[in-house]
């Protein structure tokens, strides 16, 4: 009778079971590691940006130089469809729009205001005991 069990000794694939893992040499292994903080997350960000963009393992050339990484984005920024990042390139570009807050009134007049009279005869004493308490405490306050 023949062994036909299924537990004899085969050779490792390279790149492990699937064959699709990384092997000695391999270019997609990252030889710096994870970044140990923000820092070092920004520096790496910085180094990819500044190396050339690749389209199919081409360098991308555009009117006659070779495109970083940073000008691949910031050009399609520039064609996106999406608002989002046409913002964000005009941002880059020319600066980020200030935000003002103003509070005024109707037609930019001043707020107005209006005292409301208060009925305390409908607090029980509690509650008015718990008003002067808030009130001495608030009044300490330097």
């Amino acid at each position: 009778m023949a062994d036909s069990s299924n537990t004899t000794q085969q050779q490792p694939k390279p790149g492990g079971a699937t064959g699709k893992g990384f092997v000695k040499g391999d270019p997609r292994i990252n030889r710096k590691g994870r970044p140990k903080s923000f820092d070092g997350l920004r520096s790496l960000a910085q180094e990819i940006a500044h190396e050339a963009a690749k389209q199919g393992g081409q360098p991308v050339v555009i009117d006659g130089h070779a495109v970083t990484v940073t000008e691949a984005i910031m050009r399609s920024w520039a064609v996106s469809k999406d608002p989002r990042l046409q913002q964000k390139f005009i941002e880059v570009a020319y600066g980020q729009v200030p935000s003002v807050t103003r509070l005024e009134g109707t037609d930019g007049g001043p707020i107005q205001t209006q005292q409301v009279p208060v009925d305390i005869s409908k607090l029980s004493e509690d509650d008015v005991r718990m008003i002067l308490a808030i009130q001495e405490k608030a009044a300490a306050t330097p």
